[in-house]
């Protein structure tokens, strides 16, 4: 289990995101931040994403033993029966998260995600044609989190307005910027050959780094939109400024994305 989570999810960094995503939330959509929210927001999208991880690994798992059979599961680090039990108990640590923010009403508003989530994890029963459109495939999983924040947005008590909906969005973007940095540097089988399976790989650097510099300036338009200050925008515009300037680097690029979601969290909170 330690070696699993070592190489496919590490905490450090999986909790960072989940605590930014926390953060986001309280920056849009409460009128008085808290503590006790933040833990539990960021307890609740480990769990989401710990639960993503299990469910990806047994979605791709052909995928995965034919290009990477030296990952955990591949190689027999771990037994399926131990992942399930993982699976398990991030629903459990995810719906009672899910239950102290909101409690029934919140479950209930809870509950169109969980069955979109769902969805994901057999691919929409169009894993054939998704293989073969990878945008529309990247575009409909991204959408899956907008009823999560959603969520996020009825039990903090935002009102049902525009101003709602424009950081609904905005958190979605930042998510976006996340997920294209995570899977931006490109990945190689056994025998040195370029998999199809990241960001750059399939619609090539220039435009993947065109939508992660999109989505982060979006995202902050949107926020400012919801209600935040101008901070964000800037902070936005110069990361974007960085990335571009940086744009030769995988590692440049990755890491001025990386840090841009934590340093625009921290300005939607302002």
């Amino acid at each position: 289990m330690i070696v699993y989570m070592q190489e496919r999810f590490p905490l450090p960094l999986v909790g960072l995101m989940a605590v930014c995503f926390g953060v986001v939330n309280l920056g849009l959509f409460a009128d008085t931040p808290s503590w006790g929210a933040l833990a539990l927001f960021a307890l609740a999208y480990l769990a989401v994403l710990l639960r993503y991880r299990v469910t990806d690994e047994w979605k791709d798992f052909a995928h995965d033993s034919s290009v990477y059979p030296d990952r955990p599961l591949q190689r027999g680090a771990v037994t399926v029966r131990t992942l399930v039990l993982l699976g398990i108990t991030a629903l459990v640590v995810e719906l009672v998260s899910v239950l102290a923010l909101g409690g029934g009403p919140g479950l209930l508003a809870y509950l169109p995600f969980l069955a979109v989530s769902a969805l994901t994890a057999v691919e929409f029963f169009a894993r054939d044609l998704l293989a073969r459109h990878f945008t529309a495939s990247f575009l409909l999983h991204e959408l899956a989190y907008l009823p999560l924040f959603g969520w996020a947005a009825f039990v903090l008590g935002a009102p049902a307005d525009g101003q709602t909906a424009a950081g609904i969005l905005a958190v979605c973007l930042l998510f976006v910027v996340a997920e294209i940095v995570r899977k931006f540097s490109p990945r190689f089988d056994t025998d040195g050959v370029l998999v199809r399976d990241t960001y750059p790989a399939v619609w090539g650097r220039s435009r993947a780094i065109v939508v992660i510099v999109l989505s982060l300036l979006a995202a902050a338009a949107l926020a400012l939109v919801a209600g935040t200050t101008a901070v964000a925008l800037g902070v936005a515009v110069a990361f974007a400024v960085a990335i571009a300037v940086s744009r030769r680097s995988d590692r440049a690029v990755m890491a001025l994305g990386g840090v841009s979601v934590p340093a625009l969290a921290l300005a939607m909170l302002v």
